[in-house]
């Protein structure tokens, strides 16, 4: 896939700062390519690994599109995310580029922090078609002060991109889902602390 489209995506627009800085872009993959992956990867029932100390009881596999991972991995996407935080990012190599699976069977994800010993980005995007209120799935952001207290939620509507930093007060959980599937593609860079 041809990276080149990420030159034209407003990174400033992109930025929202309440109730902490992050990142939304919707549309991010290029509509036909997104459709042709959306069609394979939606269609995924089998072979999710979970841990199991996981309270949130993640299914997760390696992204199983070679193509669609590849550009996850590629420099370009990593050189648009070091643009996004102005930092050196090197992939979390212990969980690289993970296809994720909520179904209603799955809890909802607890409120948390993404917290390795290191600083890192972490980048969700959005596969799952037919998304509508009540479906459930959202990304729910907490103010920095009160991790109980929402501030923001996010719906994970069909080629958004979000991105934000795993911060100690960045509070968020996932609403548990309801008669719908939500497919996601998750990556996390670490953050190294010379800028770009």
């Amino acid at each position: 896939m041809d990276a080149q489209f990420l030159k034209n995506i407003d990174v400033e627009g992109s930025r929202k700062s309440q109730p902490w800085t992050h990142w939304q872009i919707d549309q991010f993959l290029p509509v036909n390519e997104f459709k042709n992956f959306q069609s394979e990867l939606c269609c995924v029932q089998s072979n999710f690994l979970k841990r199991e100390d996981d309270e949130a009881d993640i299914n997760f596999k390696f992204l199983p599109n070679l193509e669609l991972a590849k550009f996850f991995l590629n420099s370009e996407f990593r050189s648009f995310l070091e643009n996004l935080v102005q930092k050196k990012l090197t992939i979390y190599k212990k969980s690289l580029v993970q296809l994720r699976l909520m179904t209603p069977a799955s809890p909802e994800f607890p409120i948390h922090i993404d917290s390795q010993n290191e600083k890192s980005l972490v980048c969700l995007f959005y596969l799952s078609p037919d998304w509508e209120p009540g479906k459930g799935g959202e990304l729910c952001l907490y103010n920095e002060e009160q991790a109980n207290s929402l501030a923001a939620t996010i719906a994970p509507t069909e080629n958004r991109m979000v991105a934000f930093l795993s911060e100690d007060h960045h509070w968020h959980s996932v609403k548990k889902v309801s008669d719908w599937n939500r497919y996601s593609i998750v990556t996390e860079w670490i953050i190294n602390e010379e800028l770009i």
